[in-house]
């Protein structure tokens, strides 16, 4: 019997190391197991955050093309109705009465009347009413010519004055479309 105590005794001292050894092994699989959750957990919140920016860096980048693409179409609406406001300019200075136009020449003229050796030379538009003014100023005045419809050329010597209202309203262009543009759009 006393075998049988001892037997008993492995037994249960060998049943408690067991007990102890799956209650060791268990906190440490519990360990193991929260260890790899709190790791899972923070690669999760990583992946996330990186995608959280990537997806902020894309919506930011997606905006500011919005924003550009919305800029540009403005600015090219406005470049087209500064364009239509060129144009009516120029149709309005092709429709001027004869009466204006031969002011507004004659104001051209005015300023060289006491020059010497003045040559004028003047487009088919009223010619004979100009050729007038400029001969009562004492200008020398070409033949009429198709090489500008309106306004007029002044020669002083050496120096030509080109007052050809459709050159000037080129070689003005770009302060004309300023000008148009602070009118139009004064936001």
């Amino acid at each position: 019997m006393e075998e049988e105590v001892i037997l008993n005794k492995i037994i249960e001292d060998a049943e408690k190391e067991a007990d102890l050894v799956i209650a060791g092994a268990q906190e440490k699989a519990k360990e193991i197991e929260e260890e790899n959750r709190n790791r899972a957990i923070k690669q999760s919140q990583e992946q996330f955050e990186i995608v959280k920016a990537q997806i902020e860096r894309e919506a930011v980048a997606d905006l500011e093309k919005a924003e550009f693409e919305s800029r540009s179409a403005v600015l090219a609406e406005k470049k087209k109705i500064i364009e239509i406001v060129k144009e009516k300019v120029k149709q309005k200075i092709k429709d001027l009465s004869d009466k204006e136009y031969i002011k507004i020449v004659d104001e051209k003229l005015a300023k060289y009347k006491n020059e010497e050796d003045v040559v004028v030379i003047l487009p088919k538009k009223c010619y004979p009413a100009l050729k007038k003014i400029a001969t009562d100023y004492h200008m020398k005045v070409l033949e009429e010519t198709d090489a500008f419809e309106s306004g007029v050329m002044i020669q002083c010597g050496n120096i030509e004055y080109n007052y050809d209202f459709e050159e000037n309203m080129k070689f003005m262009d770009e302060e004309i479309e300023k000008e148009i543009a602070t009118i139009l759009f004064k936001s």
